[in-house]
Order: structure tokens, then C-alpha cells, then sequence
């Protein structure tokens, strides 16, 4: 916002950006050679857990737990060799060891590589991203009834997209009937389960028909290859606006600079893994989560369990209309959260708990559409205008890239930038025309492709912004499925579908996974990479490469992942522990589908009160921004308001109201000291959520069932 936020103690001013050069080596052989075999095993673990199993939604924490999980590990080898050489070193013996201990523990820069590498490829193979992907390229194929037109719509698909064999999708929805050999060792405990699953994991793409699916998998990894390197450079573009001129703080990539570099915190000046106030908030973390998990399997151990249905206190009409507000507790938010600006805390729970409060009392005056207070209509015209405004504020940087780029401009210095102004450019341009085009090619309305990927990039732009600005640890921060939706509302479904020609927006609604999906996340999460390198005294260059090559390896393995999954298990099974309806995605994307088939029959004209929602979020909107140009106090947050709508399901306003009064206790009783050190802790709140969860994880890679009775769904 153009206007500073209410006083408050920030926890990593820009000027920390400026920290001395740190003696790092950084993107070296090892440390690439390590991320890619760690993304490899991430890979089949998030396979076995978020696909096969369904024991945990390990890829959806921001950052992925995976990538927290492997950047303690390496921390963990590099302190024990550490200690090691030291202790060979003082008593004079082994000086040979003692210095090949010393060269194999990695420097801090090869750690943020190896870090950045897992928190991007890591995300990608599960719930958020492929397994998004493969039910739009082939739900049509397989899910026609007589009843709708989805058949109808699979003659539409080109064979370059998907195939359109009847057989390769049913095997693709049904898996294939092999066996996958264990050497004999098929009943040794531990040891067959796990020679099973390596098998599993490298003889998976023998399954594949290549024969339908090499021309698709070589298309869809070239495009979302475009579309993350166009994301990327895109938002780079707004670097120095957000960075040199705002001064925002990006607090998510204070994390992994707080443990990489431990002599010398950015938000305390005790080192992180020897600050008391750490380990309190790390063992808090880790007690929630074992004792939730303990209560599973004897309900007389106490536990708050993951939410608390606050609404079940409303029996009463009109009070009733309250019934599904909830208090969500959320480990992940109630501790990075807190580095989250007062104000967008209070904007977040005070609408929250305003867009419920209303419910009653429009059923007294008899206003009560399906739908009201259409919350997340309210937050796409939000979204919009807030991409529009951030354009409109960063147009005079954004003038001199494009000065730069074309030889002009001697005088802007563009070597500290994570590339270069010309190259970031090109990689922007490029690849927005790529995500364009490539669908009008193949009979999308060049219009209607215009208009759908021009909100795509508008609510990217604001997701990213946000997370600069605030660091709300959230994947899910933007309105889901409403892109499209708003599309319709505006201009009727006749304008995209009519009976007799439907192709152009069956082929639009396989990118469905757009609309909801972590893409904006794996952006966000690059942005703080590179942010996080300067903060160690590195090289933004260096580490946006290391983004680049991460996101087309990571595109490549998840699809090759994916595609073998469900040609050995069959997508109904998938993610659908018990169920043959292929989980909770597949069903979304179907819908999706069938919302297209319904438009055919029965044509939605302009809905003019969803219309009127969407303008009043953005009027709203407006109005907040105007209000913090003129008064410094301004107590409403136009990025809150968005992001409080963004979700039908009451999520963050309990943890944001709890943050809100923790944040003025300790701003007022303990001033900003005492608040830099309640950060640190809170901080490790989330650090040590995201170490149970994934130990309970790993445990469920063999024990499934009983792991299974306490999944932790993140936002």
C-alpha cells in the first residue's frame, strides 16, 4: 500500500537485505547433485502419501514440509561434522579426517540451494498441482453419462492434449493389472514395503502407453514450463517497487535465513538453535500435534483437536444462519502469522466476523439469497483491483526495465538483479504469449483466452504481493474457482458455450487448474528465495537460476510421477482412501466439466447480483486504499479484506484475532524488544508443526490406517 502501515516493529527491515557479503559457496556440483536426489525422494514420498494413501497433504504447507524436513537434516549432518572435525582438531589426532569433515559439511549458500530446490519441486507432484492437472486432461474421456455432454465434449480434446482412447482412459482411471516384484522379500517387515515401493516408484513409467501420451507429456511440460519461467520473471519485474521502494519485508524467507544462518539472527540477536524461546515454541507445536494424535486412538487424552465448531452455540432463529462459523486451529498461521502487520490481522478476523454477523439480521429484514454475503465474489473484485492498482504503482520502475531492456537507460544498474532486465523481459513476454496462444492455436476464443489468463496473472500478481507484504503462510490466499466464474457472471454462459459449439470452452476449462492450484505459491516461494539470498550476503542471480532450472525439472518429474501413479492404481483410488470416485480433486475438476455441459442446456445469463458483489468488493477495496493515503491511522487493510473473503470456510480469522491480541499485548507491556523476541518463538511454532507433521508422515508410509485418523489439511 502507498501508505506506511500503523507503527509497528517490524521484524526484517529492508536495509537487512544489505548484510555483508557471508564467505558461501553456492549453487555448486554437490549441492545440485543433493537437491536432485532429494527431490527424487521427496517425490516417491509424496506419491505414497498424498496419492496412494492419503496420509498426510505434505506439499501444501508453505514452505512444503518436505523442504523443512531436508533443510534440518543437512543442517543437522553439517553441526554433527562440524562438532566432529572440532573435537579431532583440539586433541591434535586424525588432521586428514578432521579437514575432509570440514569440506563435506556445505556451506550456508549451498544449503538455501538445496532448500529452494525442495521448496519448489516438492510442491509440485501432489494435491496442489498435478494432482490437479491429470483429472483436466482426462475426466471427459472417461466420466460421460447420457444424461450430460461430456462425451460429446472428449471428441473436442485434440490428441495432442490428451488421449482420447477409450482404453488408454480407462486403464488411465482404472490402473493396470500388474504385479510389481519384491525379490522374495515381500514379507520382511519394513524392508519388503520398502523394496516394493522403489520398484514401484522406477518401474512406474514402464506402465505408461507412450505411445498416446509422449506428444501430450512433452506439451503440457513445455507450456507449464512457460507458464511458471513467465510467472517468475513476472513478478521479478516488480522487484525493486517492492523491495527498494516499499521496503517490504517478505517474512516466510526469514525462516530458513534464521536457521541457516544461526550466529546471527534477523529477528533476535541469540542464535536461533540455542534461543530458549525457540525450543518453547518448537515443543509447543510438536505437543498440539502429538497430543491430537494420541486422542485418536484414546479419546480420554486431552487435545484441541483441528477445529471447534463455535457455530453449534446458534439454535436459535435467526441466529441459526451462524451455524457453520468455526474456530480453525492452525498451527502453520498462529506462527509465521505473526509476523503478519497488525492491521491486516485485524482487517481479517473483524470482516470475517462481520460477513457472519450480517447473516441474521438480513434474514430478519428478509433478504436472504443463496449464496449471501457472496464473500468470495467480494474478494475476486478485490483481487482485480488491487492487480490493476499494483500495476499502476509500480509503472514507473516497470518503465525503465522495459528502457533498460531495449538499450536505453545507461544509467539504471541492473547487475544485482536476479536477471537481467532484458532477459527477464524476454522470459516474461515469451512465456505470457506462450500461455495465450498455444490455446487459441487449438481453437480456444482468442478473447476469451485473453480474458481468463488475464486474471490468472492479475490475482498471481496480488497472491505475491501479499506474501511480500504480509507473509501470511497460506497456499490457498486467493478466491478458488472464481476466475471462470466471474467470466460468466459478467457476460452469461451463451457467450462461451451454446449447444452446437462448445469446443472452445471445454478446451479452456482443462486449465481448471489454474484456479486452484499452488502455482501462485511456487512464485511466491521463488520471490523469497531470492530475497532469503541477499539476506545471506549472496547473489540474487545466483539462486533466481537455481528457481528456473528447479521449476522445469520439478514440472518434468511430477508429470512423469502422476502419469505412472494413475496407470498403476487407476484415479479412482487415488487420494480416495475406501472410495472408488477418485478423491476429492477429481470430483472438483469434474464438476467443473459439468458445469460446461449444464451451460449447454440450460444457458446462465448475466447474474447481475453476483455482478453487483463483485464491484461492491472492489469499491471496498478502493475505498481502503484512499483511506491509507489520507490518514496514517487507517485500521482497515484493503490486502486483509481479500484475503478474509478468499474462502467460504471461516479459516484464519480465529488465528489472526489471537495473533492481533498477542502482537498489541507485547507491542504495548513489553515494546519492541520484547516483541522481537516473542517472534522467535512463534516463528518455531511453526517450524516445529511442520517437523511432527512430517514425522507422522513418514510413519504412515507404513502404517497407513492408523496414521490416516489424523490427516492435517494446511491453507
Amino acid at each position: 500500500m502507498p501508505q506506511p502501515a500503523p507503527v509497528q516493529a517490524p521484524v526484517a527491515p529492508a536495509h537487512a537485505d544489505a548484510a555483508e557479503p557471508a564467505p558461501y559457496r553456492w549453487a555448486t556440483v554437490r549441492a545440485l547433485a543433493i537437491a536432485v536426489i532429494l527431490a527424487l525422494l521427496v517425490s516417491a514420498w509424496t506419491r505414497q502419501a498424498e496419492l496412494v494413501t492419503l496420509t498426510s497433504q505434505v506439499s501444501e504447507s508453505t514452505p512444503p514440509i518436505a523442504s523443512i524436513l531436508g533443510l534440518l537434516l543437512l543442517l543437522s549432518v553439517g553441526a554433527l561434522l562440524a562438532r566432529f572435525a572440532g573435537r579431532l582438531e583440539q586433541a591434535g589426532r586424525l588432521p586428514a579426517v578432521a579437514r575432509l569433515c570440514r569440506r563435506l559439511s556445505l556451506t550456508g549458500g549451498e544449503t538455501l540451494v538445496v532448500f529452494v530446490f525442495l521448496a519448489i519441486t516438492s510442491a509440485m507432484p501432489g494435491v496442489g498441482l498435478f494432482r490437479q492437472v491429470m483429472p483436466c486432461l482426462m475426466v471427459t474421456q472417461y466420466f460421460g453419462l447420457p444424461t450430460d455432454h461430456l462425451a460429446e465434449m472428449a471428441n473436442h480434446i485434440p490428441a495432442q492434449w490428451a488421449p482420447t482412447d477409450p482404453e488408454v482412459a480407462r486403464v488411465f482411471w482404472e490402473g493396470a493389472d500388474v504385479d510389481v516384484p519384491t525379490l522374495g522379500l515381500g514379507g520382511v517387515p519394513v524392508v519388503g514395503p520398502t523394496l516394493a515401493g522403489i520398484v514401484r516408484f522406477f518401474a512406474g513409467p514402464t506402465l505408461v502407453p507412450w505411445r498416446y501420451w509422449l506428444v501430450p507429456f512433452l506439451l503440457w511440460s513445455a507450456y507449464l514450463s512457460a507458464y511458471f519461467i513467465a510467472a517468475f520473471c513476472l513478478v521479478m519485474l516488480f522487484r525493486r517497487t517492492w523491495e527498494d521502494d516499499e521496503h517490504l519485508t517478505f517474512p516466510v524467507s526469514n525462516l530458513s535465513v534464521e536457521m541457516i544462518r544461526p550466529e546471527r539472527g534477523l529477528v533476535a540477536a541469540v542464535s536461533f538453535f540455542r534461543d530458549p524461546v525457540m525450543w518453547v515454541g518448537f515443543s509447543l507445536a510438536v505437543l498440539y500435534n502429538v497430543l491430537n494424535a494420541l486422542h485418536v486412538f484414546n479419546p480420554a487424552v486431552p487435545a484441541l483437536g483441528i477445529n471447534y465448531p463455535l457455530g453449534a452455540l446458534f439454535t436459535e432463529a435467526p441466529w441459526n444462519e451462524m451455524a457453520g462459523l468455526q474456530i480453525f486451529y492452525k498451527p502453520e498461521i498462529l506462527g509465521i502469522g505473526y509476523m503478519v502487520p497488525s492491521d491486516v490481522l485485524f482487517s481479517i478476523w473483524f470482516f470475517t466476523l462481520l460477513s457472519w454477523l450480517v447473516r441474521p439480521f438480513a434474514r430478519m429484514g428478509g433478504y436472504m439469497p443463496a449464496g449471501f454475503p457472496f464473500v468470495t465474489h467480494q474478494a475476486m473484485g478485490g483481487f482485480v483491483l488491487l492487480g490493476l492498482y499494483f500495476i499502476y504503482q509500480g509503472r514507473v520502475r516497470l518503465t525503465e526495465v522495459v528502457r533498460k531492456a531495449f538499450g536505453g537507460g545507461a544509467e539504471i544498474d541492473d547487475h544485482d538483479e536476479p536477471l537481467s532486465f532484458r532477459v527477464m523481459l524476454l522470459l516474461a513476454v515469451v512465456g505470457l504469449g506462450v500461455v495465450v496462444t498455444m490455446p487459441v492455436v487449438f481453437g480456444v476464443a482468442w478473447w476469451a483466452s485473453l480474458m481468463y489468463f488475464g486474471i490468472m496473472f492479475l490475482v498471481l500478481i496480488v497472491y505475491c504481493r501479499n506474501r511480500a507484504e504480509m507473509g501470511f503462510p497460506i497456499v490457498w490466499g486467493y478466491p478458488l474457482y472464481m476466475q471462470r466464474q466471474t467470466m460468466v457472471n459478467i457476460l452469461g454462459s451463451s457467450a462461451f458455450v451454446t449447444l452446437g459449439d462448445s469446443r472452445s470452452f471445454t478446451l479452456l476449462t482443462m486449465f481448471s487448474w489454474l484456479q486452484r492450484s499452488v502455482n501462485q505459491a511456487i512464485t511466491a516461494t521463488g520471490q523469497e528465495s531470492y530475497v532469503a539470498a541477499k539476506r545471506l550476503g549472496g547473489s540474487r542471480r545466483t539462486i533466481a537460476r537455481v528457481v528456473l532450472g528447479a521449476l522445469v525439472f520439478g514440472i518434468l518429474l511430477a508429470f512423469l510421477v502422476n502419469l505412472s501413479t494413475f496407470y498403476e492404481f487407476g484415479g479412482l483410488v487415488l487420494s480416495s482412501p475406501g472410495g472408488i470416485e477418485g478423491g476429492q480433486m477429481t470430483q472438483e475438476v469434474l464438476g467443473q466439466f459439468r458445469s460446461v455441459s449444464q451451460w449447454m442446456d440450460q444457458p446462465e445469463k448475466p447474474n447481475l447480483q453476483k455482478i453487483a458483489y463483485t464491484a461492491f468488493g472492489m469499491l471496498m477495496v478502493l475505498g481502503m486504499v484512499l483511506g491509507r493515503r489520507v490518514w496514517l491511522r487507517f485500521p482497515f487493510h484493503p490486502g486483509g479484506y481479500a484475503l478474509a473473503f478468499c474462502h467460504q470456510g471461516p479459516y484464519m480469522w480465529f488465528a489472526a484475532l489471537v495473533l492481533w491480541g498477542a502482537k498489541t499485548l507485547t507491542l504495548r507491556l513489553g515494546g519492541v524488544r520484547t516483541y522481537r523476541r516473542a517472534a522467535r518463538g512463534f516463528m518455531a511454532f511453526t517450524l516445529g508443526h511442520f517437523f511432527s507433521i512430517g514425522i507422522w508422515s513418514l510413519v504412515g508410509l507404513l502404517a497407513g490406517e492408523w496414521v490416516r485418523r489424523y490427516i492435517v489439511w494446511f491453507l
